[in-house]
Parts: structure tokens; C-alpha cells; sequence
């Protein structure tokens, strides 16, 4: 087995699509099938169900999903630790986040940069993960951090005696079109019968795809959309809504700055929008002085005027105590 057989099932999870993968991976997408197949045959088992579109995991596929990780993570290492190069840091002073797929690009730069104000230098390592991933990886002592969103109809099941929590604040969800030559949604809810809204929709098991299915299930009004994009990724969506594919759910805080150019504009009233909680986790049993520091000095910010102001809290429940 070679590693980049590893590092190409790790691009077709993420992208779940042959063709995408293998242009991330600049190589010809026959080349790419055939490295597949070969992982495939030398674990003796299917990965990947090729009678479906997109590209979906096979149960085996999924389990091999987190163990191929963790090779390329071992393999990886142990190339540092031989070649005579320093690791990024003790591992004891390093905060490993699981952070959801959309608060990568929106929330964590800037909050991350906060904290090294705040605190001084702060090693990090960050993985973006879907939310119910990004529990499962702190349940299993994988992170330290988990940064996700949550939804009191679609709550994170985790022990707060365990798992304390603290609330970030607070994002929208709502539905977004490409403009008109007016400034008009191009795509508009609810849509017709005899002309549905093209649906730029969540993949299935994906979070946001989870919220926004809720959200039709309790629709203000009869809906008609056609299902014709899936994506994981907020981003992928995002780009295929400015282009005018169709109507999608987003974020507020994704969509920001095409907002302000004017690329996005609301596919609907307020009754098509819900809210999400930015929600803090840890491990109450975490050994790590750093992440201690770390929770220390959040619970001060969010308990002083300035958390106030923006309208954080922490629950008196959870004070991180």
C-alpha cells in the first residue's frame, strides 16, 4: 500500500466526486480510479459505491475513512521525527479544534487571532469536520476543542458533566438567490408546480443539510423545489448559488461579502430562516494545562462587558468550572 493511495480516498470522502478528486489531485481521473481500485484490492474490501451519484462511502469505506487518517497522521510524523525536523510542538502545549466545515473560513480565523492577543502564541491544529463527526472525535479524545453549531430541535447529545459548553453567539440560516439585472432574487420562494426552484441542497448526514431539511418539514407555506446540486461543503454551495444555479440555504455569516458586493440577495421573508447556536466544547477530563488556560480565559471574555455587548453568554450551568 502506498501512502498516496491513503491521501486519495481522504480527497474522494471529502469530495465525492471522482472527477473533482482527481483534479485536486492533478492527475488524470482514470489514473485516479485505478488507485483507488488498488487501495480497494489490497484492503480486500469496496470503499466506494460507484452505483450511486454523487460517490458515497461504503460502511467499510466510512471506518477505513478515520483509520486512513490516522495512518497518514502516523506516517507523516514519523517522516518529521527521522528527518531530523522538530514536531510542530509539545504535544501537552498544542489545542487541537474540530471545527464545522463553515466557521473554518467565517468564525475561527478571527476568533483564533483574539485569543493570541489575549493569551500570547497559541499552537494550534485544526480539522474541519461535519458536526456530528467533530462530536465523535471529542468523545474519542481526538480533539480538544470542538467549535460547532446547534439547534434545539437537532441538539449535540453530549453529558454537560462531561462535556461543558459554552455559547459564541448566535447565526442565521437563510435562503439565497443570485440577482436579476434589478436587484431581484432570480429564484424566489416558494416557487410553482409548474416551475420548481432549482435546489442547491446539503448532501445527506451533512449538519446544515439536516437544519435545512427541518426547516421544509415546518415550511410556512406548500414549497416546490427540484434537487438538482448536493454538496457538503457551505462553500461549494455558496458558489454555485452567485453563479445563479438555484436557491440555497446558507449562513449569514458565509455569505457576507457577497452580500455587500451584491452577488447574493434573500430567496425569501424571515418565515424561511432559522437560527443556529456557535457553541464551545471541551472535555472536562482533558490533562492539558493549555486547554484549561485556554477555557479559563474565554469564560472571562464572555462573562465581561464586551461578551455582553455581543450578545454571548455562558450558561450558568456550564461555567467551565
Amino acid at each position: 500500500m502506498e501512502t498516496k493511495w491513503l491521501e486519495d480516498f481522504l480527497c474522494l470522502a471529502e469530495t465525492r466526486s471522482f472527477s473533482r478528486a482527481a483534479s485536486d489531485r492533478h492527475i488524470t481521473q482514470s489514473a485516479f480510479s485505478r488507485r483507488i481500485m488498488a487501495l480497494e484490492e489490497w484492503l480486500g474490501v469496496n470503499l466506494v459505491d460507484r452505483s450511486v451519484h454523487p460517490a458515497t462511502l461504503t460502511s467499510g469505506g466510512w471506518l477505513f475513512r478515520r483509520l486512513a487518517a490516522d495512518l497518514l497522521r502516523d506516517a507523516y510524523a514519523a517522516r518529521t521525527l527521522l528527518s531530523g525536523q522538530q514536531p510542530l510542538a509539545d504535544s501537552t502545549k498544542v489545542v487541537q479544534f474540530a471545527v464545522a466545515h463553515t466557521l473554518v473560513f467565517t468564525f475561527f480565523p478571527n476568533w483564533l487571532k483574539h485569543l493570541h492577543d489575549g493569551m500570547g502564541s497559541l499552537t494550534a491544529r485544526v480539522l474541519a469536520v461535519n458536526v456530528p463527526e467533530g462530536v465523535q472525535q471529542l468523545v474519542d479524545d481526538d480533539c480538544d476543542i470542538l467549535l460547532g453549531y446547534h439547534h434545539q430541535q437537532l441538539p449535540i447529545l453530549l453529558d454537560p458533566n462531561r462535556f461543558p459548553f459554552l455559547l459564541l453567539g448566535v447565526e442565521r440560516v437563510l435562503p439565497f438567490s443570485a440577482p436579476d439585472s434589478q436587484g431581484r432574487p432570480i429564484f424566489r420562494l416558494p416557487g410553482t408546480a409548474a416551475e420548481p426552484l432549482p435546489f442547491m441542497a446539503y448532501s445527506s448526514g451533512a449538519f446544515l443539510g439536516n437544519v435545512v431539511e427541518m426547516m421544509l418539514l415546518n415550511a410556512p407555506e406548500p414549497y416546490n423545489l427540484r434537487r438538482c446540486f448536493e454538496t457538503h461543503m457551505s462553500e461549494a454551495l455558496k458558489a454555485m448559488v452567485v453563479a445563479g444555479h438555484g436557491v440555497g440555504w446558507l449562513p449569514e455569516s458565509c455569505v457576507a461579502n457577497e452580500l455587500k458586493d451584491g452577488k447574493l440577495v434573500s430567496a425569501g421573508p424571515g418565515a424561511w430562516t432559522t437560527s443556529l447556536e456557535v457553541r464551545l466544547y471541551r472535555s472536562a477530563t482533558s490533562p492539558k494545562p493549555i486547554v484549561a488556560e485556554l477555557w479559563s480565559f474565554i469564560c472571562r471574555e464572555l462573562s465581561g462587558p464586551n461578551g455582553a455587548a455581543a450578545g454571548a453568554k455562558i450558561p450558568a450551568e456550564f461555567d467551565g468550572k
